[in-house]
């Protein structure tokens, strides 16, 4: 499967958000845009627990080859 560079441009991000027990969230970045498209609900203990979560839900935000027309494609209708 080809990704697009829309999907190329998300990433999942972890950093410190608070102090205690559980400090560390994930975010959905995309380079396009300043602010998360999304922040975890839950904190976790570790970088490593909050990065694998992210990597589950990164799926959700990352637009499918199936969703997005490639430019290919699109002179393929045309012609």
């Amino acid at each position: 499967m080809r990704l697009s560079k829309e999907a190329l441009s998300i990433k999942v991000v972890v950093r410190r958000a608070r102090r205690g027990t559980t400090p560390f969230v994930w975010e959905i970045n995309r380079d396009s845009m300043p602010e998360p498209v999304y922040v975890s609900p839950e904190a976790f203990v570790s970088m490593e627990d909050a990065f694998r979560a992210g990597q589950a839900r990164l799926a959700e935000f990352t637009p499918t080859r199936g969703s997005i027309p490639e430019v290919a494609d699109l002179y393929a209708e045309v012609g």
